[in-house]
């Protein structure tokens, strides 16, 4: 039986930055009004019974309630020598003083509090998720050619509700109320299950899994339905979605006395949610569906396959693990904000993780030991059509951005339909061959075409090293370590930007080490209490890196890696 409960009141701003502010102050936060507040309430029940030794059922019955209000200030992407002018005196010099005495240039911006008839202003995303269900789990350890063989069932129903509203204040960035433009109601249950079987022969074990998902949910628009007159009942305006899958897999091990060599195979899921979730499907084109369509969005598959080794050697002075893994998804649609394919993608993740823990001392009251973890990644967007609705209207580009994006059109241009507004504000096709620098702040939209013989592009946020190292010295009841972390270079989008926009909203993030450290003493009170210290320094070189570029083209740069030293001490009587 558990209880749970948690709260936050943060009032962390969680704007992102342009280059120009990253550069010369990345602790600049002028939306003090921001906040973002939670609650979550928790409750799990299990119940165990074993009427047999070799034969056990697991049922547990969970429920949680979650809400959140996330106030944010309206901002504006303005040039750095314009702010004063935009936001006023008085702002200016609350919140914006930073800039005095900088050097402009006219590629340099600064993200603002939008001003409108002299008024900053504010929104609420409000959000209400409720889930319950219960979960049945059996298992069934038999005997069979003098092995031990073990069976596992499980059946799962489950429900959740989210309610999704959005609020706007035009009167101040204070604001605590406003208007609603969203409020969209959401209702999902599903049925679930597997059965899992491992058969053991020797040192063989083979473990075949039969998977299975039922979902059936649907969406109201409250706020559109609010104005009609014409409403027959509560469930009048659902708009609904079912599907099932099955995902079989497999599983081959053997084991040696040095450790395991293992391979698998599997089909996996991932549910369409949201706006996702509620789209047509024809011939692999996704529209939204008109009056009277049948929704039929399928949920986002995989085909993965790993292989490796684990176990220890050396008489046990090295522990470690080593797989190669290939991920192949089909039905890809959600590239990102506004970033969306049209034709469903294909991608493909390859890659290698190897991790080691390695005794290089051990002598008298003195241990050194070393550990490393080792991620390579290789993707590729294997098909697919992109739409992208942002990469104009929302994006401030560079003079390095606009280039770039005309060599990669003109590179491959029957990959590319670009489009363009008339006179009256219809979009048509670009009628050119050949894109030019001058014609990039006339696009409004562009569709890209994947594939061996169209663009390639690597996945967004899949950086092809990450390396991590711990060196430890253990003496007596005092222990000192020092970590090194590296990230490689990483594509944040799927255009494969590498020159960043004015704003920071699309373009490469640059590879990124952090050096952190620690001391933990362990100390015994009388004889049953244990007083532990520790001292954790993360970042010792307090260099700022580019984190991440969350919601893209609305977005701009989220810095990371200051310094930061945490003290503290643990006692267990």
């Amino acid at each position: 039986f558990k209880v749970s409960g948690q709260f936050e009141d943060n009032q962390a701003s969680l704007s992102s930055q342009t280059p120009f502010t990253f550069e010369h102050a990345p602790t600049a936060n002028p939306f003090d009004a921001d906040q973002f507040t939670m609650r979550r309430y928790g409750l799990d029940i299990i119940h165990k019974w074993l009427p047999r030794s070799h034969l056990s059922f697991v049922s547990k019955a969970y429920a949680s309630d979650f809400e959140r209000d996330w106030w944010r200030q309206v901002t504006a992407k303005v040039p750095a020598a314009s702010v004063r002018d935009y936001v006023g005196e008085a702002i200016y010099q609350d919140r914006y003083r930073y800039l005095e005495g900088l050097t402009y240039g006219p590629e340099d911006y600064v993200i603002v509090g939008r001003v409108q008839g002299g008024r900053e202003q504010a929104t609420d995303s409000r959000w209400a998720f409720t889930v319950a269900g219960f979960q049945e789990t059996m298992k069934w350890a038999w005997q069979a050619g003098g092995n031990k063989q073990e069976l596992e069932a499980s059946l799962k129903l489950h429900q959740e509700s989210y309610q999704d509203r959005f609020l706007v204040a035009d009167s101040s960035r204070w604001a605590r109320s406003g208007a609603p433009t969203t409020d969209l109601y959401y209702h999902l249950w599903s049925a679930s299950g597997y059965v899992r079987q491992a058969f053991h022969l020797g040192a063989w074990g083979l473990t075949p899994i039969l998977r299975f998902e039922h979902i059936d949910m649907y969406r109201q628009d409250r706020l559109a339905l609010s104005r009609s007159t014409s409403l027959a009942g509560t469930d009048s305006g659902r708009e609904r979605n079912a599907y099932q899958v099955l995902l079989p897999g497999v599983t081959l091990d053997h084991q040696t006395r040095q450790g395991e060599a293992f391979a698998s195979i599997y089909q996996g899921f991932i549910a369409p949610s949201k706006v996702f979730g509620f789209l047509v499907e024809q011939n692999g084109v996704i529209t939204n569906p008109l009056a009277g369509a049948s929704i039929n969005m399928q949920p986002e598959l995989s085909l993965n396959l790993e292989a490796g080794w684990r176990g220890r050697l050396w008489d046990e002075r090295l522990d470690g693990q080593v797989a190669v893994f290939q991920n192949t998804v089909r039905n890809f649609y959600a590239g990102g904000r506004n970033e969306v394919f049209r034709e469903l993608g294909r991608l493909r993740i390859q890659g290698l993780e190897a991790a080691l823990e390695a005794t290089l001392l051990e002598q008298g009251a003195h241990r050194l030991r070393l550990a490393a973890n080792l991620t390579l990644l290789h993707t590729r967007v294997l098909a697919g059509q992109l739409e992208d609705r942002d990469l104009f209207s929302q994006v401030v580009h560079s003079t390095a951005t606009r280039q770039e994006w005309v060599d990669k059109v003109n590179a491959r241009r029957d990959a590319y339909e670009l489009f363009v507004r008339d006179a009256n504000g219809q979009e048509v096709p670009y009628p050119e061959t050949v894109l030019t620098l001058e014609d990039v702040p006339n696009l409004s939209r562009v569709l890209v075409r994947f594939g061996a013989d169209q663009v390639p592009a690597q996945a967004p946020y899949s950086p092809p090293m990450s390396l991590s190292g711990t060196l430890t010295h253990d003496w007596r009841t005092w222990t000192f370590g020092l970590t090194g972390n590296y990230v490689s270079s990483q594509f944040t989008e799927f255009h494969n930007f590498v020159a960043e926009s004015a704003d920071g909203a699309i373009g490469q993030l640059p590879a990124y080490a952090t050096l952190d450290a620690f001391v933990r003493a362990d100390f015994t009170l009388g004889k049953n209490h244990r007083l532990t210290f520790f001292l954790n320094g993360k970042n010792l070189t307090n260099q700022l890196y580019r984190a991440s570029r969350l919601n893209r083209a609305t977005s701009g740069i989220f810095p990371a890696g200051w310094r930061q030293w945490v003290v503290g001490l643990d006692l267990k009587l």
